[in-house]
């Protein structure tokens, strides 16, 4: 028998055709012996669309899952198409459940949802879930997995950070997180871009197998949030970090020399920095402008002052020499 097929869009199986879903157009079988020869032609007319899985287009799907012992699993198999396919799950064990089923471990729903109840471990195997309309049809294999225990992700230190570096030293973002399966972790640059491991040549940036995230010879350019995300099939959490690129401080006032003042005259010790985070003054009596003032000075007051310029950066130190000179008024001199 001899099946003349138009533009190779179907293919003969003994008595049998199988075609693929293609505009209207005529199949002729022609049946052929040495006393001679008959035809029949056959109209294919194909309506509709073919149906989609989970917005999944494409034939077949294969897809991995994980369920936890004992638990109740559901799987969703949502199929579209025109007309409104028919949905079936094949089991582990060959056995065909067409949507609706209601069984007394395993139901198949209306929308076409599989759901185990008390899942065991001989459930790890494939589940096919299959789409049929006059469209044609789909499938999607899941593969699932069944574990002891499965966990959502959560971090070790669940609470978002501030971390202060400086220009140039290599820093550390810690994202640990537990869970089962292992979560993936995910870094999401300050610029927008995701990262999930190997080196960025671009920003020095590095993820360790443990999920922190180094960043070598860093810049100012660095500075800014830092979303850490984990997740599994159980779940996503994130969480923020936000990167200061410090600067050391530094003393932009220093004194030329010993500072000369008058004995009951107010003192005025200057020490105006800079830095970033913007540091803080330390004197013997800190004032906030980093101006120490000695009111009613004495000649006790003399000496060497110390000013401390200091951030998460770093620390700045001046000295200042301080020399009281006493003054006598006319009736002192004359008693």
């Amino acid at each position: 028998m001899n099946v003349l097929l138009p533009a190779l869009l179907a293919q003969s199986e003994g008595q049998c055709l199988k075609y693929w879903r293609d505009p209207s157009r005529q199949y002729v079988c022609m049946a052929r012996n040495p006393a001679g020869e008959n035809r029949k032609v056959y109209q294919v007319d194909i309506d509709g669309n073919p149906p989609v899985i989970n917005g999944y287009h494409q034939n077949r799907t294969v897809i991995r899952d994980v369920a936890s012992k004992y638990s109740r699993k559901f799987i969703d198999c949502k199929a579209e198409g025109d007309p409104t396919p028919t949905v079936t799950w094949i089991m582990p064990d060959n056995i065909f459940l067409s949507a609706p089923y209601y069984g007394s471990r395993i139901n198949v729903h209306h929308n076409g949802t599989l759901e185990i109840r008390n899942v065991r471990p001989t459930d790890t195997a494939e589940f096919i879930c299959m789409a049929r309309n006059d469209g044609g049809e789909a499938v999607m294999v899941v593969q699932l997995e069944v574990t002891s225990m499965v966990r959502r992700p959560i971090f070790k230190n669940p609470f978002n950070e501030r971390v202060v570096s400086r220009v140039g030293k290599t820093v550390v973002l810690n994202c640990s997180a537990d869970g089962h399966p292992a979560p993936e972790i995910i870094w999401t640059l300050p610029n927008g871009t995701r990262f999930n491991g190997g080196p960025d040549r671009g920003s020095q940036h590095h993820l360790s197998k443990d999920g922190t995230l180094v960043i070598y010879n860093p810049r100012k350019e660095d500075a800014g949030k830092y979303r850490c995300g984990a997740k599994n099939y159980m779940g996503y959490i994130e969480k923020l970090i936000v990167l200061e690129v410090g600067q050391k401080p530094y003393i932009l006032t220093r004194p030329r020399g010993i500072i000369r003042s008058v004995s009951g005259e107010p003192l005025f010790l200057h020490c105006l920095s800079d830095g970033n985070p913007r540091p803080v003054i330390y004197w013997t009596i800190p004032g906030e402008n980093g101006t120490l003032i000695v009111r009613d000075t004495t000649i006790h007051d003399r000496g060497n002052y110390i000013c401390r310029a200091r951030n998460d950066a770093g620390e700045a130190v001046i000295h200042v020499f301080a020399v009281l000179l006493f003054v006598l008024n006319a009736t002192q001199c004359f008693k």
